[in-house]
């Protein structure tokens, strides 16, 4: 079993602490990161969106929710860009891209170097609370766009 990095395992211990029952972790074998992917879903306007933690020994963590699977077409590719952009741009800690299976993601990095990793629970739930608040904002504008 691979080793999980120092925040990873900070995680880890934060959810078992709150008996928090909504992930389920892996961490990568042979990375020299020690990448720990953790998995859930996240619900908005009645859809459940996958939802990764992705946290290993850089200064570096990501929260990545996908929210559309594979619905960029030649029709709605520049609408979706477009207003993509102008969320980016309004919503510092988002960033909103087609992945390489045109799927629409939402990023968001954080910094949280291993002196803070005790933090990090914290850390990663107080921005799920402003990702939920910015999701249920717009969810419906960006599903307006992609149809």
């Amino acid at each position: 079993m691979a080793e999980m990095a120092t925040k990873a395992r900070a995680f880890q211990d934060f959810l078992d602490a709150k008996e928090i029952k909504a992930f389920v972790s892996e961490t990568i074998e042979n990375d020299p990161e020690q990448t720990t992917v953790f998995r859930s879903r996240v619900e908005v306007d009645g859809q459940d969106l996958p939802l990764l933690v992705l946290l290993d020994r850089s200064i570096f963590s990501m929260i990545r929710v996908q929210i559309s699977p594979k619905c960029k077409t030649e029709e709605n590719e520049l609408a979706v860009l477009k207003l993509a952009n102008d969320l980016n741009l309004k919503y510092k800690p988002f960033k909103l891209y087609f992945d390489g299976e045109g799927s629409l993601i939402l990023d968001i990095c954080m910094i949280t170097p291993d002196e803070k990793a005790e933090e990090i629970g914290d850390m990663v739930y107080g921005m799920f609370n402003v990702m939920i608040t910015f999701l249920n904002e717009n969810y419906r504008t960006m599903m307006k766009t992609i149809w």
